[in-house]
């Protein structure tokens, strides 16, 4: 799965956890955005591939009232283990302590320290599920937008770390824009159209007027 990085939006949209718990984690340093972090007012985090495996991963491990402390050890072995293919790795919570199973079954690796939780997550379908939702939620649009009593098949295609979408009309070329939104890069894009159609129109005039 390869992709430039992943804005707060998409991460929300393919995490389901939310901006609080996002904020509160990264500033906490459990985890954080690895592709970028914040620098300042109206800076943007732009997290990795591997940073939403993690998020999923301490969201599962926080659903089950782990402590921060516990999941901040777990976060830290699956840190240190990525150059592992993710199928390799699966967690199993036991009480307060996580331990990492491997591809060797003979090897089992304690990631944190004691507790009262059974349950087992698999890294791989953890992936697996977000390989999905990033392939759903980068999928292009074809929207029709009407300008000047003509509908123009638009291509809007989503910006994961940015967020909001470029767009394109393919029947008229170079005419591109942008926007924050579905909404809006649809008020854009119609302006986009009309703009175009105002500087072609011109140019068709004259070159009928040519003579033959």
């Amino acid at each position: 799965m390869s992709t430039t990085g992943f804005g707060a939006r998409a991460v929300l949209a393919l995490t389901g956890i939310s901006y609080r718990q996002l904020d509160h984690w990264a500033r906490t340093g459990l985890v954080h955005a690895s592709v970028r972090k914040a620098a300042g007012r109206g800076s943007r985090r732009v997290y990795s591939f591997s940073d939403l495996v993690a998020l999923r991963v301490v969201g599962q491990l926080r659903e089950t009232g782990l402590s921060v402390q516990t999941i901040r050890k777990a976060v830290t072995y699956l840190k240190r283990h990525a150059d592992q293919p993710l199928s390799m790795l699966n967690l199993i919570g036991l009480g307060k302590k996580v331990f990492a199973l491997t591809d060797d079954p003979t090897k089992l690796v304690e990631a944190t320290a004691s507790g009262e939780v059974v349950l087992t997550i698999s890294v791989e379908s953890l992936s697996r599920h977000l390989e999905q939702g990033v392939t759903r939620i980068s999928a292009p649009l074809t929207v029709a937008v009407r300008a000047r009593g003509q509908a123009y098949q638009a291509v809007f295609t989503p910006d994961l770390e940015a967020g909001g979408y470029s767009v394109e009309v393919p029947e008229l070329p170079g005419c591109i824009t942008e926007g924050g939104d579905l909404a809006e890069a649809k008020r854009m894009t119609k302006d986009a159209i009309e703009l175009w159609l105002s500087v072609a129109e011109p140019q068709k005039v004259r070159g009928r007027s040519r003579p033959g």
